[in-house]
């Protein structure tokens, strides 16, 4: 689910999910700026994630291809990238599967902003208790030209599930409040 508050500049272009459910990508205008707002949940099997991140993949290139889009992408992608940071427990997944996300990363320029900012700290936004597992799954993935723009970002306790949700607030979409302000162009320019 993407959810945008009513008083945002938001203009939706496209809207799509895909056939199971597992992603909804939306372009839009957001106070003039272009935006691809994408939410996923990526399948636990190795092959079928293999198959859902190239299709993904594919998704967001043939949105991107014309026009320079700043893209957000959040959601639960079922791979942990850094097994010695985001895993606590059992066996960490396979290498394989970060691949896709690192390509993800490597071709629309995109940043994992949470380990961004905070390099090397454990935290887990999933949990098993028996046997007593934790894992970092959940990612927000941004634009490189976005950094500046994140206020911040953060793994907040979500109630009545195994996943804690992850927050993402953008200062930049706030409208900017001017105050007094007297402009004078110097003429001995």
């Amino acid at each position: 689910m993407i959810l945008v508050r009513s008083d945002l500049d938001f203009n939706p272009r496209t809207i799509s999910c895909d056939d199971e459910g597992r992603s909804i990508i939306i372009e839009a205008e957001v106070q003039g700026s272009p935006f691809l707002f994408v939410n996923i949940y990526a399948p636990n099997k190795v092959q079928d994630r293999f198959f859902f991140f190239c299709a993904l993949n594919k998704n967001i290139e043939d949105r991107v291809v014309n026009e320079e889009l700043r893209i957000i992408l959040g959601g639960d992608f079922n791979v942990t990238l850094d097994s010695d940071l985001d895993c606590s427990g059992g066996r960490p997944f396979r290498k394989d599967s970060v691949k896709h996300i690192q390509d993800l990363c490597l071709d629309f320029d995109l940043v994992d902003i949470w380990r961004h900012e905070i390099r090397t700290l454990n935290a887990f936004t999933w949990r098993q208790r028996n046997p007593f597992i934790q894992r970092r799954l959940d990612y927000w993935l941004i634009s490189d030209v976005c950094q500046d723009d994140i206020e911040k970002s953060d793994i907040i306790p979500s109630i009545n599930s195994d996943h804690s949700a992850i927050f993402l607030h953008l200062n930049s979409i706030d409208k900017p409040k001017h105050g007094p302000s007297f402009w004078k162009f110097n003429a001995s320019l």
